[in-house]
């Protein structure tokens, strides 16, 4: 049995993760409401403060008001492991700057690292956005990992970004992109560092293995608890759906455009200006090639009406009337090719296919993933996955929202901000054998 903390702990992923492993959590904090009502339904006996600068600040609102190692010693219990899916303010150079940790002082990231001062747990596993690695936030990335060196921490300088779809299911990999930022790091500097990362790929797990549809239930199943009807498509949205679909179908070719089509583009000549950015200028140029070579088709298409609200594509809002199809390895040919196999998304950008392998990341505002009924047996009509399936793919029992009594738009966006259940079990899991070895 060891211990951990679970330090912004959203809805529970570390917890549910490193409980499934032997652990016991001991501290558990976040401050999001939502997210607490779920916390304390799943885990009503771990103790869950709010604001971690409870612990660590005399005056929560004052950067310098620390509290001594000593007091933030007797606050928080004695653990093994402390996990944190941090959020990274972008860090100041105000202040003291005394040492390196200074230059953290007004970040979240300086209260973690004064409970690790104070505590010296063995291990820490900390999680971010990808982003965190990006050339915009080189600084930033030194200071953490220079702040955990300077502790006595043996963490590696190079970012480990791992994704649930590039583990193997066995390993705790589920059909689902997710790229984030992990940092494994444990009391012993004498260790050559984890590199996490490089040990993901030498499985040589091919994500295009996935079937998505043993992640989805049928439609039956999810009327036991809920209202199918509320994740069925709208009117819209399946007028939408059905004119590219006939496109898909019925177009006189093995190979569709892997370039984005734009409606308003479908003409014989590019509408290009000289002040256009050079990726639009290709667009234009594609589309207009794509036309002329399927001109007769194209023409009645766009005239056409499509059930169920008589609307004609160019009636579609902007957004709709632009369609990018990235399913060439689910059909290289012609040959039974219909968006009803596929995984579908609604953007900003157009409505985006791709093979029903993995799904695109779980986001936390908009864009639920949809799926077509010859995804799997038992789904009758396009639909939106449920929360319940979103769940899965994150590793958690999506019994939790149920239970807690969460609506279904926070129990998607508590989803597309969580930790994957599954590679925190793969860092766990690396992390300790590495220290053995």
């Amino acid at each position: 049995m060891f211990k951990f903390i679970d330090l912004f702990a959203g809805i529970g992923g570390f917890h549910s993760a490193l409980s499934d492993m032997g652990g016991e959590c001991v501290l558990a904090c976040e401050f999001d409401k939502d997210c607490q009502t779920v916390y304390k339904s799943t885990y009503p006996s771990t103790k869950l403060i709010s604001n971690i600068r409870e612990i660590t600040r005399d005056d929560i609102n004052d950067d310098n008001s620390i509290k001594d190692s000593s007091e933030i010693d007797s606050l928080v219990p004695d653990h093994d492991i402390l996990c944190a899916g941090f959020p990274c303010q972008p860090f100041s150079k105000s202040g003291k700057q005394h040492g390196i940790l200074d230059k953290t002082r007004g970040t979240l990231f300086f209260d973690i690292m004064q409970i690790v001062k104070a505590k010296r747990p063995k291990y820490l596993i900390l999680e971010n956005v990808r982003n965190l690695t990006g050339p915009k936030h080189k600084e930033t990335w030194r200071l953490i990992i220079d702040s955990l060196i300077e502790e006595g921490y043996n963490v590696s300088d190079n970012p480990t970004i791992l994704s649930p779809h590039l583990i193997p299911k066995e390993l705790g990999g589920a059909p689902q992109v997710r790229d984030r930022v992990f940092i494994a790091a444990s009391l012993d500097n004498k260790r050559e560092p984890l590199h996490l990362e490089r040990d993901a790929h030498k499985y040589r797990h091919n994500p295009d293995d996935w079937d998505i549809a043993e992640f989805l239930l049928s439609d039956d199943l999810i009327s036991k608890d809920s209202r199918i009807s509320d994740y069925r498509l709208s009117v819209e949205e399946l007028t939408w759906l059905n004119a590219w679909d006939y496109l898909v179908t019925e177009l006189d070719s093995d190979s569709l455009p892997g370039f984005p089509i734009w409606v308003d583009a479908l003409k014989s000549r590019p509408n290009i200006s000289d002040d256009m950015p050079l990726w639009k200028k290709n667009i234009l140029n594609k589309n207009s090639i794509f036309y002329n070579e399927n001109k007769d088709f194209i023409d009645k298409w766009i005239q056409m009406r499509w059930s169920p609200s008589n609307k004609t594509i160019e009636e579609f809002p902007m957004s709709r009337q632009k369609f990018e199809w990235q399913a060439r390895k689910a059909f290289p040919t012609k040959k039974n090719r219909t968006i009803k196999s596929l995984v579908l998304q609604f953007r900003p950008s157009g409505i985006r296919v791709k093979p029903a392998s993995y799904l695109p990341a779980l986001v936390a505002i908009t864009q639920t993933s949809i799926v077509g009924p010859n995804v799997r047996d038992g789904i009758m009509e396009f639909r939106k996955i449920t929360p319940f399936e979103a769940a899965k793919l994150q590793g958690i029992d999506g019994n939790i929202f149920k239970n807690a009594g969460v609506p279904d738009n926070v129990a998607y966006k508590q989803l597309g901000n969580g930790v994957n259940t599954g590679v925190v079990k793969y860092v766990f899991t690396h992390l300790f054998q590495n220290d053995r070895k």
